[in-house]
């Protein structure tokens, strides 16, 4: 008979025992669901057809982000946590490609404080970051897609998908060693992290949803 906790093939010591997986594979699995839900619902980069469509997109993402950031920078564990920038700029991306459309970021309702995410730690606002680092990934491929069909059109306006996370992946891959190592420092809040994703994936949803049943309609 194979010792208890032990596979009875290998003689090693079963998953109940074993070392939990890195967190950024774990949220990665974990959330891959809500993930693909927040893709088929954007359905980028063919659901931005022309310059008016764009600034609109553009508008839409700064209403929710901009505040989301804010809460995200209320906690003070991002210089700790480092080497990255503790300030995801995906906000004043944002505000950079909406002015070189002329359009003045003042004037972009914000999302109410009910959208946003209630984080109430820094591992919740960790899971947050998670969501938005790994969803820029994509600009860089979004971005030639929307070059090829605004052409002009596009302009200058290309910092928020041809961000820094886009252009060097070595700085998606520092982000999530020093999210494993908060992982392994800090067993006891990886499902306050996870809390942090759901959250975030649930938000990017519910703010979404309205706004692509009109573009659809």
């Amino acid at each position: 008979m194979c010792p208890l906790g032990r596979d009875p093939e290998t003689g090693r010591r079963s998953d109940l025992s074993e070392a939990p997986l890195p967190l950024a594979q774990d949220l990665r699995q974990k959330t891959a669901a809500l993930h693909e839900r927040v893709e088929v619902l954007l359905g980028l980069p063919d659901s931005i057809v022309d310059r008016a469509n764009y600034i609109a997109w553009l508008g839409h993402y700064l209403a929710l982000y901009e505040p989301l950031e804010s809460r995200m920078a209320a906690f003070d564990g991002w210089t700790e946590l480092g080497p990255f920038n503790p300030d995801p700029g995906h906000s004043r991306r944002l505000i950079q490609d909406l002015d070189a459309f002329c359009i003045d970021a003042r004037t972009v309702e914000r999302a109410p404080a009910a959208s946003c995410p209630a984080l109430t730690s820094f591992a919740q606002a960790l899971g947050a970051r998670y969501v938005l680092e790994g969803s820029a990934l994509g600009g860089k491929v979004i971005l030639r897609h929307l070059r090829a069909r605004l052409g002009d059109e596009i302009g200058e306006a290309t910092a928020f998908f041809g961000g820094p996370y886009h252009a060097e992946a070595t700085l998606w891959r520092t982000f999530k060693g020093a999210l494993e190592r908060f992982g392994a420092e800090h067993p006891d809040e990886r499902a306050d992290v996870l809390a942090g994703a759901v959250a975030t994936f649930t938000a990017l949803l519910e703010w979404f949803t309205p706004f692509m049943a009109e573009r659809r309609a």
